[in-house]
Order: structure tokens, then sequence, then C-alpha cells
């Protein structure tokens, strides 16, 4: 039974990163949170889906100038269904997927960055060939290495927050000043590859703002992102 278990592991991990070998590429989707009809968070005259689609662009042309092929699930401002964002992202043979998403919070104190892993389903097997909508451990785990490696790129902790979900792997370091998290997100719950929600920014926050208002900010912080995915994809 161990000796099937393990095949079954081997096999899902061939699923997940097989397409990949196969193109001289490696393949990262972006996905730019809302668009269109759906402007996500309003902050003044600050509009998330503006940032969202600003930062997939200029993570676009990092990961590109680390050798990666780019799928954006959205190149302009358009309302896409979650549904869809979902169907494009998982076929397009990726090797990771990185969604973006500005945030907010009432009281203009919390600061990006911050990145989010989706915890794995609960009562799912180690074994079981990934369905949209189920997060196995292990694709959890891979995740959690996606974006452990992004946040060493950027320069924050790695270990998990304390304030993330109690359903993630037993035995994490937890911090309080971390910026990773453990989280449920409905833009990641059913998506098959490796795949984190990246929050550049609180729009909320001013500093935050007046940071990445200046295009080589965003330009900065995106090839500190593409080289996190290259150390996760040792590429």
């Amino acid at each position: 039974m161990r000796v099937l278990s393990k095949l079954k592991i081997f096999l899902l991990a061939v699923l997940i990163f097989l397409p990949a070998l196969g193109r001289a590429k490696a393949v990262i989707v972006l996905d730019a949170a809302h668009g269109g009809s759906d402007p996500g968070l309003k902050y003044g005259s600050e509009v998330e889906k503006e940032w969202n689609l600003r930062f997939a662009l200029a993570l676009e042309k990092a990961l590109e100038e680390e050798g990666f092929e780019v799928v954006q699930v959205r190149h302009k401002d358009e309302t896409i269904p979650l549904d869809k964002r979902a169907e494009r992202a998982n076929t397009a043979q990726a090797s990771a997927i990185l969604v973006i998403h500005a945030d907010g919070e009432w009281a203009g104190e919390r600061s990006g960055p911050m990145i989010i892993v989706e915890p794995p389903t609960q009562g799912g097997e180690s074994t079981e060939i990934p369905r949209w909508g189920v997060i196995t451990p292990y694709q959890y785990r891979m995740s959690l290495k996606l974006g452990r490696d992004i946040a060493q790129a950027l320069g924050f902790g790695m270990e998990l927050s304390s304030l993330s979900d109690s359903r993630g792997t037993a035995g994490e370091a937890l911090n309080d000043t971390a910026r990773l998290y453990c989280l449920p997100h409905q833009g990641l719950r059913y998506l098959a590859p490796p795949a984190v929600v990246i929050t550049p920014l609180f729009l909320s926050n001013p500093s935050d703002v007046k940071r990445f208002s200046a295009d080589q900010a965003a330009a900065d912080f995106a090839a500190q992102v593409a080289r996190g995915v290259a150390n996760f994809l040792q590429y």
C-alpha cells in the first residue's frame, strides 16, 4: 500500500509539472483580480482593478526577463467570472499561478506586501488527484514553498503568521510579524497548480500608495517576485 501511495504522489507531481517540461520555457499564469464591471476596492481615487493590472503587467515583464513564458488571465479592463478565471489558469499548463490582489482595511494602518496560501481541503487525501475546488495537502505544501520563496526574495519572514488558518500543516512556526498567511481565499480555491495570492500594497495606506506611484517601485517589486518564482522552480 505504501508503494501504491508513493506512486500516486509521483503521478500527481507529474500531472502538475510535466506539461512545463515539454516546453522551451516554464509557464507562469498571472491573474489580475477584478476588472471591467467589478472594480474591487475603492479608496478615494484609487481603484483596485487598476492597481492589480498594473502589477500584473510589471510582473509579466520581470518574469519574461527571468526566462519564463507568461499567460495573463486578463490584459485589459474586462469582466471575467471566477470560474472562467480558474479555467484559463488551469488549462495553461502552468508551473505556478500568481493572483494579484491589492487590499485595504478601515484603519489605514496595514501595509503590504502580503502573501496568501490556500489551506488544504479538510478531509482531503495526500494521494488524491487534484480536482478543481479540492486543495490536497501536497498542493498546499507546494504552494507554501512558492509563497516562502517569494517571501524570501522580498526580504521578509517566511514563517506563517499566527493569524493564519489552523488547517495549515501541523508544526508550522508561527510569527505575529510574518506576512505569509494560510487562509481560505476564493481566488485560490479552484486552482490546480501551485498558486498564491500576492498583495503588493494596501490602498487604504497612503504610504503604500505613494511608494508604488513611481513606476520603478513596481518594477523593482516585480523583479523580486520573479526571482522568488525562479528560485521555487530552480530556474
